[in-house]
């Protein structure tokens, strides 16, 4: 069983470092926006404190994990309000900030405006591509390899250096770095394939 204080005291030596994770992919969304970075760092953070079953054998190894959920979470929160809003499909969102978007005389407001999901995109290498498109690929990717996945996940999202991801995932640094051009190959082509 996990212990909850070393897990506060890891997240509050990871916590900025996650939060600027997060932000770093919420700086090109559209003003009205709902999602806060923080929120979604400290959503992550205290499911795994509450809810976790690992035991925490770094700062590193907890970054990594709560990493992979910071992005869960994302996508989530997407793909419900997709399924919630199906054709014309968006995300309800005030034109300057609010409080509760689910707030029905908030949402009522002619200062709200509908976002739709095919605008939230995130910084892929050099161009921005539709954040759903991506998770999905990510997914598949995941079928074909975990170690794959995870390599990008904590490389490309979670910013940690090539050695760091290979100390995490058991890997010599050059097996991290391969696998990394190969899973970045390995989605280029299929988004490639998504603008067809």
């Amino acid at each position: 069983m996990p212990d909850h204080e070393s897990s506060e005291a890891l997240m509050e030596v990871v916590y900025d470092e996650l939060r600027d994770v997060a932000e770093r992919y919420f700086r090109r969304q559209p003003a009205g926006f709902t999602m806060r970075p923080t929120e979604i760092v400290h959503e992550a953070c205290m499911h795994l404190i509450q809810h976790g079953n690992v035991e925490w054998t770094s700062a590193n190894h907890f970054r990594a994990i709560a990493i992979r959920k910071i992005w869960q979470i994302i996508v989530d929160h997407l793909k419900k309000r997709q399924a919630k809003k199906r054709g014309g499909a968006g995300v309800i969102a005030p034109s300057e900030y609010s409080s509760d978007p689910g707030d029905e005389t908030i949402r009522n407001n002619r200062a709200w405006k509908r976002i739709p999901l095919e605008h939230v995109t995130i910084e892929w290498r050099d161009r921005a591509v539709e954040l759903i498109d991506l998770a999905d690929l990510l997914s598949a990717l995941r079928e074909e390899s975990s170690r794959l996945h995870d390599v990008v996940m904590l490389h490309w999202f979670g910013g940690m250096t090539h050695a760091e991801v290979a100390q995490e995932l058991n890997v010599s640094t050059s097996t991290a770095e391969k696998d990394f051009r190969y899973a970045l190959a390995w989605l280029n082509q299929r988004l490639e394939q998504t603008k067809g």
